[in-house]
């Protein structure tokens, strides 16, 4: 093992969920990703617990959707609320938990966001 490595065991063992899931789609989205950090990530996933990863995931989520939602016209963040309140409107069996997890979140960031604006 590279001790330089900047994905080295101990280093991801540091890591929130949310650095995780972040480091994970940066490297799956690069052209020729490291393997072995990859793997080493993919691992450390699979050892903590789904629903803390699933709330670090959702977390990183919305942070990059704030990103964007900063930049966005007034008119644009009603849309996206009108969007996300009608996706939670549907009965809870028509859709996927996760994604009423990440609407749910996301909603609540663009209120706050607009409540911010106002003010």
């Amino acid at each position: 093992m590279n001790l330089f490595s900047k994905f080295s065991e101990a280093n991801v063992k540091k890591m929130t969920n949310k650095k995780l899931y972040e480091r994970l789609t940066r490297l799956n989205n690069e052209k020729c990703p490291d393997l072995k950090a990859l793997t080493l990530i993919q691992a450390e996933i699979a050892q903590r617990d789904p629903a803390e990863y699933e709330l670090g995931k959702i977390e990183a989520e919305v942070e990059k959707s704030h990103r964007h939602a900063v930049m966005e016209t007034t008119d644009i963040l009603y849309l996206e609320i009108k969007y996300n309140e009608d996706y939670l409107a549907k009965p809870e069996s028509e859709t996927d938990p996760y994604e009423r997890k990440l609407r749910a979140a996301q909603l609540e960031m663009i209120q706050k966001e607009l409540g911010r604006r106002t003010i």
